[in-house]
């Protein structure tokens, strides 16, 4: 399967303070790669290099054999390249309607009728003030507003943050079925037990870097990533 992006040997410097350290990561077609790791390791900050928020000092990142490290954010949006950020960060004080319309764009209401099939919930909900939704309701409507743009590439920081169980099974079903669309997906998670069940491919990062990659099936029952990199502890979903 080819592969749509790809991160090359990728470094990202802030300050004298080495964030990102030769980072390479490959997502294919219609895959999920998921990237683990504890607080505080670079994930978040590898997300960021490649939606154009950071530059890296270092390597590539090459979208449809493109290099888009230097592009600006809205380059690589129209690209086709969007980010559901870490904490959601929807507008909370305009409606559900409103928050999936700015997410489109200049698509408009082309995709809505798309992204409420994926998520009904939201269609119950489309004149609700957002904020006033639950901790899940607010993460669906995050990630469904990314693919008001209908992306190439999804990229999913910590989609389970701050969720109940349930709710973490639930956001995982939802992203199982958004890979079954034809959407490839660069999942960044703290909650190993769910990345894991729905990625194809996983990559364990610590302090900037890769330090255990491989398929996930292979890696579920992997000691090293619980005992050595997350603390001897893995979250757990119902």
């Amino acid at each position: 399967m080819a592969d749509i992006l790809e991160v090359r040997n990728l470094s990202l410097k802030i300050g004298v303070q080495d964030i990102l350290r030769d980072v390479s990561v490959r997502v294919p077609e219609k895959g999920i790669v998921s990237v683990l790791g504890a607080n505080g390791v670079g994930k978040t900050s590898l997300m960021r290099c490649i939606s154009g928020i950071y530059h890296a000092t270092g390597g590539e990142i090459l979208f449809e054999g493109e290099d888009i490290s230097k592009l600006k954010s809205n380059e690589i949006v129209d690209r086709g390249v969007l980010q559901a950020p870490e904490g959601r960060q929807i507008f909370s004080n305009m409606t559900v309607l409103e928050n999936l319309l700015i997410g489109g764009g200049p698509l408009g209401r082309r995709e809505l009728d798309h992204v409420l099939a994926l998520f009904p919930r939201l269609e119950e909900r489309l004149k609700q003030q957002a904020g006033s939704m639950s901790g899940g309701e607010q993460q669906m409507l995050c990630i469904g507003r990314a693919l008001m743009r209908k992306p190439k590439v999804l990229l999913l920081d910590e989609p389970s943050l701050g969720l109940a169980p349930k709710l973490v099974s639930m956001i995982v079903q939802l992203i199982s079925r958004i890979r079954s669309e034809g959407y490839s997906v660069l999942l960044v998670e703290q909650n190993v037990k769910a990345a894991l069940r729905i990625s194809d491919h996983v990559s364990v990062i610590e302090h900037g870097r890769i330090v255990i990659e491989g398929e996930a099936s292979a890696l579920a029952d992997d000691p090293r990533i619980a005992e050595a990199y997350l603390g001897g502890h893995v979250h757990e979903t119902a």
